[in-house]
């Protein structure tokens, strides 16, 4: 599997999964086959006496690492919804303040909202590697037009203060949101989880090198389990991409734009 292959992320979960299950059994096609080398094969009767401590230890390496890892990957997914969600509630209260505002001035701070509705559906795909920089400069164009808005009058003053309150929370929860979405696993990590992957299943091989029935049936079995554990990291490392991923719905609904 090529660790820099970003399009299985946009897959649909069926064939996300075909992918990574074929890229685990071309691996253990591959130990199998090494099996029917002179050399290999007039050992294995040998290498059957592997201790199965080995087999136990290699496969509880391996299954800490994705426990780790998939803990990684689900703590940075709720983060990311927390974001979201703390973003649309803090521009569901500017909404809120704004009812109580009038002129000229609420309508146009309304419409800016919706545009930065609009400009953050627009960013969503590419957060992971763009800032989205029509989104930030919405959210300015708020910020200028509370200033300048409600300067006069101690309601607007009062009004005013609680805007850009709310609109710091908004810039806050911008900004996590942002940093999350570069959150991902690293090519190391993916070569560390390949790696562990492909010792399991060697020791798998080689413990029951004199059988090819039973081997065959055992690598088909480890190759299925560390495909599932894989599939499932994978569907959830993007928490912006993909079909499990934390959707803008939010935000939208929050300025008007939902879809």
């Amino acid at each position: 599997m090529n660790i820099h292959l970003d399009s299985i992320y946009a897959l649909p979960p069926l064939q996300m999964f075909a992918v990574v299950t074929a890229a685990v059994g071309v691996i253990a096609v591959a130990l199998d086959t090494m099996f029917l080398l002179p050399r290999i094969r007039d050992a294995r009767h040998t290498m059957t006496k592997m201790t199965t401590a080995v087999v136990t230890v290699s496969g509880g390496i391996f299954g800490l690492a994705m426990s780790f890892l998939a803990n990684s990957v689900w703590t940075t997914e709720d983060h990311a919804r927390d974001a979201v969600y703390d973003e649309a509630r803090a521009i569901e209260v500017v909404d809120i303040y704004l009812d109580y505002a009038t002129g000229p001035a609420r309508d146009g701070i309304l419409r800016i909202v919706n545009d930065y509705g609009k400009a953050v559906a627009a960013e969503w795909d590419s957060m992971g590697e763009t800032s989205g920089a029509e989104a930030e400069q919405e959210l300015r164009n708020i910020y200028a037009a509370v200033i300048k808005g409600f300067a006069e009058g101690d309601q607007n003053r009062m009004l005013q203060q609680r805007l850009l309150m709310s609109l710091d929370s908004i810039s806050t929860a911008r900004q996590r949101r942002l940093s999350i979405a570069q959150n991902r696993i690293s090519p190391s990590q993916w070569i560390l989880m390949t790696g562990l992957g492909i010792v399991v299943l060697a020791t798998v091989a080689v413990s029951h090198a004199a059988f090819p029935m039973v081997r065959r049936i055992a690598l088909a079995a480890i190759s299925l389990a560390v495909a599932l554990m894989l599939f499932v990291i994978i569907l959830h490392d993007r928490p912006f991409v993909g079909y499990a991923s934390v959707t803008p719905d939010p935000i939208l609904w929050a300025t008007g734009n939902a879809r």
